[in-house]
């Protein structure tokens, strides 16, 4: 559905964004991540339109996104990482504003309305001056121009950004109901939340693409080891597990609960699991620990 071709961005001497190419099919989530500076904002503005390449292309459905083709931009809805709202206008009045500036007749306007409002949760502050709201209610509101002509393709910066945690979630829960009809492109800083949503993470560093990945495999990334944790009762339990194979080292902390570190990519629980049996430990809890997002993020976007 987008294709994006060679893709830079320069401000006077300073390249931003940096020779980009990947592909987005239909129905897909995409989570863009980066440092702050890593060129997230500058990238979504060049697929919303308002920002035109240095060099490179980006297209919807073979067509140039970049050329003035009011077809294109409306199957586009972009929410900006700064929420521009006008607060002293009620969200009646805005959702007005922008059913107009979407080019709405009166005829499709109740309609886009309606469905912004029961989507994004708004009802109980429709007539409300945007001033009084909620960050939260601020950001589903910013949402709903975003999505007011059901667009196909939606751009989200930081739409999570200063939210609660309660607010978070319930933004988060939102925007997955929203993909399951169209394309969604998120620029976030909240990983965890991010890697929840997203059905692929494309992380930019120096305004280049250094990881492409489903978020799953994104954790086994240039992985050379991984972890067990086991909470183990018992004697001469350090000296057992380093025996095992591939084991590397066998550390116990806290108490009673050892981190065992394995060479490669191989399961060694039922080797753990045997060695309780053998040597008559009690085991109370065995598991694979898995590497956190944050952990290949740093490692992708340092000293690259």
């Amino acid at each position: 559905m987008i294709t994006i071709k060679h893709l830079s961005k320069r401000f006077d001497t300073k390249t931003v964004i940096s020779d980009l190419n990947f592909k987005i099919s239909r129905g897909e989530i995409i989570g863009l991540l980066g440092p702050n500076g890593a060129g997230k904002t500058t990238t979504l503005r060049m697929l919303s339109g308002t920002l035109p390449p240095s060099s490179g292309s980006i297209e919807i459905d073979n067509r140039d996104s970049s050329l003035p083709c009011r077809e294109v931009k409306q199957r586009i809805g972009f929410l900006p990482e700064d929420n521009p709202l006008y607060e002293d206008l009620t969200v009646e009045e805005y959702l007005d504003f922008w059913a107009a500036v979407k080019g709405l007749d009166k005829s499709n306007k109740k309609d886009a309305v309606d469905f912004v409002v029961e989507n994004c949760g708004i009802s109980e502050v429709y007539y409300r001056p945007i001033n009084e709201l909620s960050k939260g209610y601020r950001q589903r509101v910013g949402l709903s121009q975003a999505i007011m002509t059901r667009p196909e393709i939606l751009l989200l910066d930081e739409p999570t950004e200063g939210l609660d945690p309660n607010q978070r979630h319930d933004i988060a829960n939102l925007i997955t109901t929203l993909g399951r009809e169209r394309t969604v492109v998120i620029s976030s800083h909240v990983l965890p939340e991010v890697s929840k949503i997203c059905t692929r993470l494309i992380i930019i560093h120096q305004g280049k693409i250094v990881a492409d990945e489903s978020p799953e495999n994104l954790k086994h990334l240039g992985q050379t080891s991984h972890r067990i944790e086991a909470e183990l009762l018992g004697n001469n339990i350090i000296p057992v597990l380093e025996k095992l194979p591939e084991v590397a080292r066998v550390v116990e902390e806290p108490r009673n609960h050892f981190i065992i570190e394995i060479k490669g990519q191989r399961d060694i629980r039922r080797e753990v699991f045997e060695a309780a049996v053998a040597n008559h430990w009690t085991l109370l809890t065995l598991n694979q620990k898995e590497r956190a997002i944050e952990e290949v993020f740093s490692q992708l976007t340092t000293n690259q």
